[in-house]
This record gives C-alpha cells, sequence and structure tokens, in this order.
C-alpha cells in the first residue's frame, strides 16, 4: 500500500486509534512533519480540504513565478495564471471515462474493469490538460513540478515511518 493509500485511508477512519493492530495515526503524523508544499497538496487533494486550497494556490504561486524567471517564459504567459490552472488540473486530474482507473469498463458491469487500457486516457487514469494552445506547455510542465512535490513528500513520508519502525 503507498503512501497516498494509506493517507486516504487514515483521514477516512472513523477511529484514529493507535495501538499494536491501529496505525492510521502513523502516516498523518509523517505527513504532517514535511515541511514542503507536498504536506498542503496532499490535505487540499486527498482529505478534501477546501479551506487549505487558498493558502496552497499562494505557495505554488511564487514557486512558479520563480520557475517562470529561471525559466524565461515569455511575457504573455502568466504565471499567476499557469500556477491556478496547472495545480486545479493537478487537484483534478482523475480521467472521467475509466474514474482513474485506466481500464475500459466491462458494459453492463460498472465496478468490473477489462483488460483493454482506457481509450481516453490511453491507460494513465488521468485526463488529458484542457487549457489553450500556447499554455499546454507551460501547464503540462508545472503538472509534472507538482508531480515531482507529491512524489517527494510520499518518499520523505515513507522515510520518516520506516525511521519510526527501525527499518
Amino acid at each position: 500500500m503507498n503512501v497516498i493509500q494509506k493517507y486516504t485511508r487514515s483521514i477516512t477512519a472513523s477511529n484514529l486509534r493507535d495501538d499494536a493492530h491501529h496505525h492510521h495515526t502513523e502516516v498523518l503524523a509523517a505527513a504532517a512533519l514535511c515541511r514542503d508544499l507536498g504536506t498542503k497538496l496532499f490535505r487540499v487533494k486527498y482529505a478534501s480540504d477546501a479551506t487549505s486550497y487558498q493558502a496552497l494556490l499562494e505557495a505554488w504561486r511564487e514557486i512558479v513565478i520563480g520557475k517562470a524567471a529561471t525559466r524565461s517564459w515569455p511575457a504573455d504567459v502568466s504565471p499567476a495564471k499557469m500556477a491556478r490552472l496547472s495545480l486545479d488540473h493537478w487537484l483534478n486530474d482523475v480521467c472521467p471515462a475509466c474514474t482513474g482507473r485506466a481500464y475500459e469498463p466491462v458494459r453492463g458491469a460498472s465496478s468490473v474493469m477489462s483488460d483493454v487500457p482506457c481509450r481516453i486516457c490511453r491507460g494513465t487514469g488521468r485526463r488529458a490538460v484542457a487549457v489553450k494552445h500556447n499554455e499546454l506547455k507551460y501547464v503540462e510542465q508545472m503538472v509534472e513540478a507538482l508531480d515531482a512535490i507529491s512524489a517527494h513528500a510520499a518518499g520523505q513520508t515513507m522515510k520518516r515511518l520506516a525511521d519510526e519502525m527501525g527499518l
């Protein structure tokens, strides 16, 4: 089970006991100790915490402004707009056709998936970025950056969990 699955299971648990058989709080504590943008990303995307969205967007906007400056983006490309578009896409990137499962559903059985990759997302489980043509490259780059930040936060969380377990 990966960090995202553990995090989601923890935030949806009705009881956050922490004993020999229940470990729901460990992943929450480990994720909270990550002091980067990853914790906010997890909170907004996987915990559906809309109250943290504005703080997340502001922090992400500052990062994108820095990236735009170092990458010499054209003057007609607004870093603030690219930040909002990329974050909104990243937060809601599930393919509507396969609901993120990456395979075609079996007709007549909505919860059963076939062995055929989804035609819409080509087996990625993610919807395509839908923005103006001149913005696409920049939004896609920033979505990749958000993926990297999320992966780094998940790795840091797993490292903290492993350290606590003495692995």
